[in-house]
């Protein structure tokens, strides 16, 4: 069986691959201030997919930096696992960012929820007391369903993302 590449015999490699996704994370979150509180823009605004673009390159930064270190002897495990350690650290951060950013602004849920409510009298087909037990369970969810929401699509775009890079990079190599 062959052995993949590990980084433990104390070679020089530039910067971890988890303080790349430590540095990414904090450029999306960065980002994000400004656009919600320089530029005043919606946390759900299009402005958001810049910072995918930002996260996809942390990968992509953090993989062709591996990449150059450990030349074509590395194997896919070993390209996925660096971009892995990248972007799960990210994914904690963002976690962490969403967490506190709706607990600072209770406003943003209240806005949605009422929103709903709103959706629900158009409708004519459920009552107050429906509308108000509505309300409360999505109040209820609200905080778990934005961290579960943001952690499954950052997970999933960086495994995606770290997948796409690995193979690019092997088949680079190869060539």
């Amino acid at each position: 069986m062959k052995n993949h590449f590990t980084l433990t015999n104390k070679m020089k490699y530039p910067i971890s691959a988890t303080k790349k996704g430590l540095i990414t994370g904090c450029a999306i979150i960065a980002l994000s201030f400004i656009s919600i509180y320089v530029l005043k823009l919606s946390p759900d605004s299009n402005f958001q997919y810049l910072n995918y673009i930002i996260y996809s390159a942390g990968i992509a930064w953090s993989m062709i930096d591996f990449a150059r270190f450990v030349g074509p002897k590395a194997e896919f495990r070993d390209y996925f696992s660096n971009g892995f350690k990248t972007f799960i650290v990210v994914c904690f951060l963002m976690a962490a960012y969403t967490f506190i950013f709706y607990t600072i602004h209770p406003e943003i849920r209240d806005a949605q929820i009422e929103a709903n409510n709103q959706l629900l009298i158009q409708q004519h087909n459920h009552t107050a007391p429906e509308i108000e037990e509505n309300a409360r369970q999505l109040k209820a969810i609200f905080m778990p369903g934005k961290i579960a929401s943001t952690s499954f699509l950052y997970i999933f775009l960086g495994a995606a993302i770290t997948i796409l890079y690995s193979v690019m990079i092997m088949k680079k190599q190869k060539r």
